[in-house]
């Protein structure tokens, strides 16, 4: 979110930059712009199984395929409202 103060962001050419903060320390100005998840940022990427609630049809499940996550009671509740394929924002 943009705070409206001193903090807020400026939006210019698809960029921000902050109002009076200083640069970004070397380490993010040397990141891609558009980070690979498992290579740029460590991220395990895995396959979620989505279920649609049968008593409610704006409420779904997702549920990891690893049955060790499973155990780990590893799940998602949501409503089918707040969902959306990531691909289709970009």
């Amino acid at each position: 979110m943009t705070e409206e103060n001193d903090n807020a962001d400026m939006w210019t050419d698809e960029q921000t930059t902050s109002r009076g903060g200083s640069d970004l320390p070397t380490d993010w100005r040397d990141q891609p712009v558009d980070p690979d998840l498992e290579e740029n940022l460590g991220y395990e990427l895995i396959a979620w199984e989505k279920i649609n609630v049968v008593d409610n049809p704006d409420q779904v499940i997702f549920l990891p395929n690893s049955e060790e996550q499973l155990r780990d009671d590893a799940f998602i509740v949501s409503s089918e409202s707040s969902v959306c394929d990531l691909t289709d924002k970009r």
